[in-house]
C-alpha cells in the first residue's frame, strides 16, 4: 500500500514539473511572439469605403440590320466608317422593286375598278328588286280585279240565263194557253155551225138557207183548221224560241264560266310569276352584295401588295439612325445581297461603361452614384462618371453571382473614348472623418462579438472587446473599446 502510495505521489510530481515547464515555454513563446508581432498604434482620420471592378467601353446602343430585299450592292459603309444621323449606311439597286411597284399600283387600280363595278350592279339589283316588287304588286291587283270581274260576269250571266229561261217557259205557255182557247173557240163555232145546219136539214129549210148554213158550217171548219194550223205554228216557234233562249243562255254561262275559270289560271300565274321574279331580284341582290365583299377583299389585297413592295424598295436601303461607327458590314460594293442574313452592324458614338459587380456589393449600390473611372490605356487620366442602371437580373459564372453595371461616364476635356478599351470603377458607397481606425486584419471576433489584441508590460496580450463602423479593404472604424494613441496587435495571436 505505501509502495502504490509512493508511486502516485511520483507521478504528480513529474506532471507538475512537466506542466510548470509548459507554462514556461508558452510564456517564453508569448513573450517571443510578442516581441516578433507587428503593433499598430489607434489613430484618428477618415474612412472611405468603395466597391472596386473592372469594366469595357461599349455603345449605349447597338443596331444590327438586314436587308427585306435582294439585289446587288451599289452603296455600303464597311467596317470603322463613322456616320451621322439619317446617312444611308447600304444600299441595293432597287429598279426590280420599282417594276413591281407600277405592277401593284395597276393591280390596285383593277381591284378600285372592280369595285366601283360591283357598287353598280348592286345598285341596279336594288332598283330590280323595287320595281319587281312594284310590278308584281300591280299584277296581283289587276289578277285579283280580272278574277272578280270574270266572277260577276260569272253570276250575271246564271242571273239573265234564269231570267231569260223563265221569260221564254212563260211564253211558251202562254202561247200554249193561247192556241189551245182559240182552237177551242174554233171548234165550238165549227160544231155550233154544223149543229145549225144540221138543224135546218131536219127542219127543211130551203136550199138557199141551207147553203148559206152549209158555208158557214164549212167557213167554221176552215177557221178552225186555219186557227189550229196557225197556233200549232205559234207553239212551235215559242217551243224554238224557248230552246234558243235556253241554249243561248247556256252559252252565255258557259263562256263567263270559262273565262272566271281562265281568270284564276291567270291570277296563279301572276303570283308564281310575281314570286319568281322577287325571289330572282332578292337572290341578284344578294350576289352582288357577295360581288361587293369579294371586291373590296381583293382591293385590300391588292393594297397589301402594293405597301408589301413598298416595304421590299424601302428595305433595300437602310439610314443610320443617329452618330455612330460601323461594327460590321457583310457585302462590298457590286456584290449580291439577300434578306434574312446581317447585312451591317453599328453603334452609337455614345460610350458608356459595362461592368460587373458582386452580389455582396450590388446591394449597396444605387443610381446616380458618383464613379471614378480609370481606362488601361490612360490610367493616369481618371474620368468622373454615374451610375445609370443596375440590372435585376444576375449572372451565374462558375458560382459567381453577378450583376450588371452600366455608368455614363463625363468625356469633357477628357481622353477619346473607344469602343472596347477596358477599365476601373471605384465607387463610394459610404464614408467618415475623423474617426478611431484600425487595420482591418487586427479585429477578430468571437461568439458574435469583435476583439483586438493587446500586449501587455509583462508580455501577456489581453483580448478586448470593441465595437466596429465603417470598414474598407484596409481599415476598419472603431468606436468604442480603444482610445488613440492604443497599441494593437495587427495580427492576432492565439
Amino acid at each position: 500500500m505505501i509502495k502504490i502510495t509512493r508511486k502516485i505521489f511520483l507521478i504528480l510530481t513529474i506532471i507538475t514539473i512537466i506542466i510548470a515547464l509548459l507554462n514556461l515555454l508558452a510564456c517564453r513563446a508569448i513573450r517571443d511572439s510578442q516581441e516578433d508581432a507587428e503593433t499598430f498604434e489607434v489613430t484618428k482620420g477618415d474612412i472611405i469605403q468603395t466597391v472596386n471592378t473592372s469594366g469595357y467601353v461599349d455603345s449605349i446602343i447597338q443596331n444590327d440590320y438586314s436587308l427585306a430585299a435582294s439585289g446587288k450592292v451599289i452603296y455600303t459603309l464597311e467596317k470603322g466608317d463613322t456616320f451621322s444621323k439619317s446617312d444611308m449606311l447600304i444600299e441595293i439597286d432597287s429598279s426590280r422593286q420599282e417594276l413591281l411597284i407600277t405592277q401593284a399600283e395597276e393591280n390596285l387600280n383593277i381591284a378600285e375598278n372592280s369595285l366601283e363595278l360591283a357598287r353598280l350592279s348592286y345598285q341596279q339589283a336594288l332598283d330590280a328588286n323595287h320595281i319587281a316588287l312594284q310590278l308584281a304588286d300591280t299584277n296581283t291587283s289587276l289578277s285579283e280585279q280580272a278574277t272578280q270581274s270574270a266572277y260577276k260576269a260569272l253570276e250575271d250571266a246564271n242571273d239573265l240565263a234564269k231570267k231569260s229561261a223563265e221569260s221564254a217557259s212563260t211564253a211558251l205557255v202562254n202561247t200554249r194557253n193561247i192556241a189551245n182557247q182559240s182552237i177551242q173557240s174554233a171548234k165550238t163555232a165549227w160544231d155550233e155551225a154544223e149543229k145549225i145546219l144540221a138543224e135546218a136539214v131536219a127542219a127543211g129549210t130551203t136550199s138557199i138557207l141551207l147553203a148559206q148554213y152549209e158555208a158557214n158550217a164549212n167557213n167554221a171548219e176552215a177557221n178552225y183548221e186555219a186557227v189550229k194550223a196557225q197556233y200549232n205554228a205559234n207553239i212551235d216557234t215559242a217551243e224554238g224560241t224557248y230552246e234558243s233562249t235556253q241554249s243561248q243562255s247556256s252559252s252565255s254561262t258557259d263562256t263567263a264560266q270559262s273565262s272566271y275559270e281562265q281568270s284564276l289560271l291567270n291570277q296563279s300565274s301572276t303570283y308564281w310569276s310575281n314570286l319568281s321574279s322577287t325571289q330572282s331580284a332578292a337572290s341578284q341582290i344578294e350576289v352582288t352584295a357577295k360581288n361587293i365583299n369579294q371586291a373590296e377583299i381583293q382591293l385590300n389585297l391588292s393594297q397589301i401588295s402594293l405597301e408589301l413592295v413598298k416595304l421590299d424598295i424601302d428595305g433595300g436601303t437602310i439610314y443610320a439612325p443617329y452618330n455612330g461607327i460601323v461594327l460590321s458590314s457583310a457585302y462590298k460594293e457590286e456584290e449580291y445581297a439577300g434578306p434574312g442574313v446581317p447585312a451591317i452592324s453599328i453603334i452609337s458614338s455614345d460610350f458608356i461603361i459595362k461592368a460587373e459587380v458582386n452580389e455582396t456589393d450590388v446591394v449597396n449600390l444605387q443610381l446616380g452614384q458618383d464613379v471614378d473611372i480609370r481606362l488601361d490605356a490612360y490610367f493616369e487620366d481618371k474620368l468622373n462618371g454615374k451610375i445609370t442602371e443596375i440590372s435585376p437580373i444576375s449572372t451565374n459564372i462558375g458560382g459567381v453571382v453577378s450583376f450588371e453595371l452600366i455608368v455614363k461616364p463625363e468625356i469633357e476635356n477628357g481622353p477619346k473614348l473607344l469602343y472596347g478599351l477596358s477599365a476601373s470603377l471605384d465607387i463610394t458607397i459610404s464614408s467618415v472623418e475623423d474617426v478611431l481606425y484600425v487595420p482591418i486584419q487586427s479585429v477578430f471576433e468571437e461568439d458574435g462579438k469583435s476583439y483586438v489584441s493587446i500586449p501587455g508590460e509583462d508580455g501577456t496580450i489581453n483580448k478586448t472587446e470593441v465595437t466596429t463602423g465603417v470598414f474598407n479593404y484596409d481599415f476598419i472604424e472603431i468606436k468604442s473599446g480603444l482610445n488613440e494613441g492604443d497599441i494593437i496587435l495587427i495580427s492576432p495571436i492565439q
